[in-house]
């Protein structure tokens, strides 16, 4: 019998059928001949991960086969006939890191098959693809996606203990958005390190004046725009300090982590203390 039409018999207990789930998982991986994970929109092989910056989705970072484990639905008549087998989809992600074209590259079962389509159209979008130079890029992306029925029921057990624990629990699911790995510090440093200023346009007794700056960033990371929230009071300074913040380094967006996990567009708001001193940048914060 071929492993791909491979049916599990209804004789023995779960930990047989794991055991067989296991085994037959490890051979069909041994099968796969087409290089999975990101690779060029020619179908090139991207041998050296470092030149590029690989796409990147909010929960399930590279690793997109837990996505297709976790959210799959079982084909109901394959359920009940303990039918295991897999998938193994191509598809493209655009400049704004959404998929497209999608391919089947291995057909066990076309339920199969339509499950995984399914679950591809649905993905949120990701960070896209970027050349070394930072400028976003059309990819391609592999995934093998295993059917495995004992492992699926296992999963929708544990999904619904989750569920009724979560009813009893708070839980944060938003991560803001970050830059520079999360250094709390890292955006006020980023300021200071660019900021000049003429601490002689302060009136003689004022020891230091604070700003209030928002800073819009988008689901990409990339900031959008800013405002002066509450002015400094010297124009010049709150123009300057709208200009840095224009020319920042993308950040890691906000995150929902909830469902299958979501980049989201996110507000964040800095406070820039100016103080009255010959010295004309401001101390780095440190962490």
């Amino acid at each position: 019998m071929p492993l791909s039409s491979i049916i599990l018999k209804g004789q023995e207990d779960k930990s047989s059928y794991k055991n067989q789930e296991a085994y037959l998982d490890s051979l069909w991986r041994k099968e796969i001949i087409w290089n999975l994970g990101v690779a060029k929109i020619t179908g090139e092989p991207i041998k050296d991960l470092s030149t590029i910056e690989a796409p990147k989705w909010a929960k399930w970072n590279y690793d997109l086969e837990e996505y297709f484990v976790s959210q799959m639905k079982y084909p109901a008549h394959l359920l009940r006939k303990n039918q295991a087998g897999y998938s193994v989809a191509m598809f493209s992600l655009d400049t704004l890191g959404l998929p497209r074209r999608i391919n089947i590259l291995t057909s066990i079962h076309k339920d199969f098959d339509k499950e995984v389509i399914r679950l591809i159209r649905d993905l949120p979008h990701c960070l896209p693809c970027r050349d070394k130079n930072g400028k976003r890029i059309e990819c391609l992306y592999t995934v093998y996606v295993p059917f495995l029925p004992q492992r699926y029921r296992d999963r929708i057990i544990t999904d619904s203990i989750a569920e009724e624990e979560l009813k009893h629990c708070f839980v944060e699911w938003e991560e803001q958005a970050s830059l520079q790995d999360g250094n709390p510090h890292a955006v006020q440093n980023y300021i200071y390190s660019k900021l000049r200023h003429n601490s002689d346009l302060l009136y003689k007794r004022q020891k230091q004046v604070r700003g209030v700056y928002s800073i819009s960033i988008d689901s990409y990371g990339e900031v959008t725009g800013t405002k002066t929230l509450q002015s400094c009071g010297i124009q010049e300074w709150d123009s300057q300090v709208e200009k840095i913040i224009k020319g920042m380094p993308r950040w890691t967006p906000t995150i929902n982590h909830y469902g299958k996990g979501e980049y989201q567009r996110s507000l964040y708001t800095v406070s820039v203390w100016l103080k009255n001193r010959n010295s004309h940048t401001m101390m780095r914060i440190l962490p």
